[in-house]
């Protein structure tokens, strides 16, 4: 088995674009989101949104490659891959809406066509691949090693991590690089809006005045490749996915499937729950994902909680692509020498027992474990380290 380490990476989130200004970000107190406008039949309805640039107007398409081409470009030139190295790259897509609002504006554009040439409105789908952004993308950045598309919604990167980790350490591949996006469109939106799980007024995960999410954008990269003796660079240690067939868009809120998971991935790490320094928690601030989360981690961390961090107040939910987002943005802030705080959101622990960071704490090397709870009930565990 070859052993690995993280060697590049790359963000487009609302916090900015690239490492350092999300970490500068995570210093501060998370932004307030803003309220987008989606038509909804003769009217409109507003969203809250966190994405990259505060606008989501223009071509989508030229706006999705923009974002996660740049993220690719940022990981493939701080882990030094050559053109040479590409071929032998495997791509993994971890998403959960693809190309989805590409797709709407091109149906937008069709009806409007057939419209104006006094026909009826009937519009034929003109992409049913859910392959074929990750095709798209392996064509782009010329990576040649296979491409593997992910959906397995807020898993979904998570899930891509460990299977592109598994591809490099068995020698199927030289390197993965993993990608995990989300953009806004309306299917996403309206649907949530229709759940009446979306809030304007900001995630406050574990916190007795949780009210539920807000969407968020985000492209993430990694490259995973071999790893150097005597570096002591980030990898992935132990992960595990266990889906839950409690019900149809939560977690059993008894916290037993979510302690599974975590106890696999501890396991998988060779490691005990003692020895995590730190966790980030998948923390959507919805009542029922939040009372799993919060009844699995009491289970496994029955001796007491190490600190706890939430990062969807600072991006919100980036759904598919939170699994790699919040994985690249806390290496890096370890990296620098803390954890994340949310000042304000659950300062103490309340009904749930979670309390979370109020500020950067510091923190040194060690192992962290890193929750994804995904709608439909697919669980996923990571644990890093950097020792």
């Amino acid at each position: 088995m070859i052993e690995t380490c993280f060697v590049g990476s790359g963000i487009r989130s609302a916090l900015g674009v690239g490492m350092a200004a999300s970490v500068e970000a995570l210093r501060r107190p998370p932004a307030p989101p803003a309220l987008l406008c989606v038509p909804l039949g003769a009217g409109k309805e507003d969203v809250p949104c966190l994405g990259p640039d505060g606008a989501v107007d223009g071509d989508p398409e030229e706006r999705l490659y923009r974002l996660i081409e740049g993220a690719a470009r940022e990981a493939i030139t701080e882990a030094g891959l050559s053109q040479d190295d590409l071929q032998t790259t495997a791509l993994l897509l971890g998403t959960s809406s693809l190309d989805i609002a590409i797709t709407e504006a091109a149906y937008a554009r069709d009806i409007a066509d057939q419209k104006a040439h006094g026909g009826e409105a009937h519009p034929l789908m003109s992409n049913s691949s859910m392959g074929e952004l990750g095709r798209s993308l392996a064509r782009r950045l010329g990576v040649g090693g296979g491409d593997f598309t992910i959906n397995t919604a807020c898993t979904a990167s998570a899930n891509a991590l460990s299977y592109g980790d598994a591809l490099v350490r068995t020698g199927r591949a030289s390197h993965a690089l993993i990608l995990g996006t989300e953009t806004f469109n309306h299917t996403t939106a309206l649907g949530f809006k229709s759940l009446d799980l979306l809030t304007p007024i900001g995630m406050r995960p574990f916190d007795k005045d949780r009210r539920g999410i807000v969407l968020g954008e985000a492209c993430a990269a990694l490259v995973v490749g071999p790893r150097k003796r005597g570096t002591n660079s980030f990898r992935l240690r132990g992960s595990a996915n266990l889906c839950d067939t409690h019900g149809i868009s939560a977690a059993n809120p008894d916290g037993s499937t979510v302690a599974a998971v975590i106890r696999d991935a501890l396991a998988a790490a060779g490691i005990g729950p003692g020895h995590v320094l730190a966790i980030k928690s998948h923390g959507t601030a919805s009542l029922l994902n939040d009372e799993a989360e919060a009844a699995g981690l009491k289970h496994i961390f029955a001796a007491g909680l190490p600190l706890v961090c939430a990062l969807k107040p600072f991006i919100g939910h980036t759904f598919g692509a939170c699994g790699l987002a919040e994985l690249v943005m806390l290496c890096a802030c370890i990296r620098s020498g803390f954890i994340p705080g949310t000042p304000g959101i659950s300062p103490a622990p309340g009904d749930l027992g979670i309390g979370l960071t109020q500020g950067p704490t510091p923190v040194g090397p060690g192992a962290f474990l890193l929750n994804y709870f995904g709608f439909g009930g697919n669980n996923t565990a990571l644990v890093v380290t950097n020792d």
